[in-house]
């Protein structure tokens, strides 16, 4: 089978099989929904503390709640794979004539479109609750463009972890590690109030990188000099994860 067409079917069959589970879809909006509720009114007094980079706290935190879309996305592919293992459907499509690198793909492409529709969900309700975008319409198509690459690049890691451990627990449990990387960014506060570890572990933090470039977009505007060196972390994130998911996912089905 054509290997595009293969990659198309198997990520068409993925898609439906997540919106087909509407509990599934809304699970997975809630923790952005109420970080936004729950903590863009009532701090948005810390935009007149001295030295706040942004007026509006809501725009300010509207970055994270986009990251955090993404890294919970991860988790959820990561036990997807893990169900199909367990019900014996990647077996099946392993004996198929279908090229192996199109069963990845497809995952990775259905993550890809999870995170862009979330993230769509995300603007239509900041928006509608009065959150005001400086890039404009252009930055809203780049911030999905950003988010879609971006929530690829974090199913990598959960793949390789249903991939490498088979296991439930472990698989369920990886949430857990992805959430230091959402919370450890200046999601909630700009770095030049944070202060020890903290501060070190977010300069460190691949993902806060990307969450500034986000954040610019959607508060500043097109300022470059801010945006580009998520850019360039996302770029090499991004191609290093794919490396080795697909190492993993060759060795695993060999």
């Amino acid at each position: 089978m054509n290997t595009v067409r293969a990659t198309y079917f198997i990520y068409v069959r993925d898609l439906k099989g997540w919106l087909g589970q509407p509990s599934l879809v809304v699970s997975s909006l809630l923790p952005s929904v109420f970080m936004f509720l729950f903590f863009g009114t009532p701090l948005r007094g810390m935009t007149s503390m001295p030295g706040f980079p942004a007026d509006d706290y809501a725009a300010y935190i509207t970055g994270m709640l986009i990251v955090m879309a993404v890294v919970m996305n991860g988790a959820d592919v990561a036990f997807s794979l893990l169900t199909d293992m367990l019900s014996g459907y990647f077996d099946k499509l392993l004996l198929a004539p279908v090229n192996r690198f199109s069963m990845l793909m497809g995952t990775l492409l259905r993550s890809g479109t999870r995170t862009l529709m979330q993230v769509l969900v995300i603007f239509a309700l900041t928006l509608a609750l009065g959150v005001n975008f400086e890039g404009g319409w252009l930055g809203i198509v780049a911030i999905l463009a950003l988010t879609a690459v971006f929530g690829t690049a974090f199913a990598c890691i959960g793949l390789i972890i249903a991939l490498l451990s088979r296991n439930v627990q472990l698989t369920q449990s990886s949430q857990l590690m992805f959430m230091p990387l959402a919370f450890l960014t200046t999601g909630f506060m700009p770095k030049e109030f944070l202060t020890g570890w903290f501060k070190w572990a977010v300069t460190l933090n691949p993902v806060d990188y990307v969450l500034v470039s986000i954040r610019t977009i959607i508060v500043y505007g097109w300022e470059w000099d801010s945006i580009l060196p998520g850019l360039w972390v996302l770029a090499a994130t991004t191609v290093t994860l794919l490396i080795a998911a697909t190492w993993t996912y060759n060795r695993a089905t060999a």
